[in-house]
């Protein structure tokens, strides 16, 4: 939450929390415990708490029931797989209104979200983003930054094979 915090303070237009970490949409024998649905919810909750224009763009999303969760996310990005699999299936309001974590008639714990900053105090964010979940949204990120990298790389490999031509 405080890379969502500090996001809306900065006025970004957008945050993509992954639901599954990277790792599970690339490798099918990996499992990251579970999708992290929690987080889209309470930011999007958070935004619209506190009148920040940052919304939510949820992505590496693996399930129906994941896409059904979130609907009601301000946006969402899915696999081609997923959504060839949501395009076949005849969908139900009711089904989906009944599934959705954005539903008004669900209880929240976030009623009222404790307003934080991070804008002006950088330490204070470290300190908080490095204590979340024993560092694990830490150890994603530095994951998630070395697959993009890897990519990358094969990406400026391919382009210079093609070049030469």
């Amino acid at each position: 939450m405080e890379q969502a915090i500090l996001a809306g303070e900065c006025g970004c237009m957008y945050i993509s929390p992954f639901v599954h970490e990277l790792k599970e949409v690339f490798d099918e024998s990996y499992n990251d415990g579970g999708a992290n649905l929690a987080l889209c919810v309470e930011s999007q909750h958070y935004y619209e708490h506190y009148s920040c224009s940052t919304r939510v763009k949820a992505t590496a999303l693996l399930s129906v029931s994941e896409a059904k969760a979130l609907a009601g996310v301000a946006a969402i990005t899915i696999p081609p797989d997923l959504l060839r699999t949501l395009a076949s299936r005849e969908v139900v309001g009711e089904d989906v209104a009944e599934l959705s974590l954005f539903t008004n008639d669900k209880p929240n714990k976030l009623d009222k979200p404790v307003h934080r900053t991070y804008v002006d105090d950088e330490t204070s964010w470290r300190e908080a983003f490095s204590k979340v979940n024993d560092s694990k949204g830490l150890r994603n990120t530095i994951d998630a930054i070395d697959a993009f990298r890897e990519y990358q790389v094969k990406g400026e490999q391919l382009m210079l094979a093609k070049e030469k031509d």
